[in-house]
């Protein structure tokens, strides 16, 4: 084999590596308990970007799909996260909402079940005790 096989060989296996780690992270991504699919809307930004949003304990982390990253893109804070009405699209299975995080103002666009878990979630956080120092 010359060099331009080996090359193009080489390059093949690149890619096939690249695709593994994606679908595997994919899968992972997918398969954890409280994740589903939500897009994001940055302000000022005219495409929501496709990603898979996750529950935690005190905060939602939303992965952009297309990443070969393995961190989070937005942390998003339970106790900084405020929720706008949604806006059923058309069909009605999909609702848009605008958020507000410290601030900053985004969309999100999810299935309205997810909508329903992301209000449950916001709203089952434990109340504050007050320090006794």
């Amino acid at each position: 084999m010359n060099a331009m096989g080996w090359c193009v060989l080489a390059v093949l296996a690149g890619s096939l590596l690249l695709v593994v780690v994606f679908l595997a992270r994919l899968r992972f991504l997918a398969s954890q308990v409280g994740s589903f699919e939500c897009a994001l809307l940055r302000a000022g930004r005219r495409r929501y970007m496709s990603g898979i949003a996750t529950f935690g304990d005190e905060a939602i982390e939303w992965h952009r799909l297309i990443s070969l990253s393995p961190r989070a893109r937005y942390r998003m804070h339970r106790d900084d996260l405020v929720l706008g009405p949604p806006r059923p699209r058309a069909g009605g299975r999909i609702v848009d909402v605008t958020c507000d995080l410290a601030g900053h103002s985004f969309d999100l666009a999810m299935l309205s079940d997810s909508h329903s878990a992301l209000v449950a979630w916001l709203e089952s956080a434990a109340p504050t005790q007050p320090s006794l120092l």
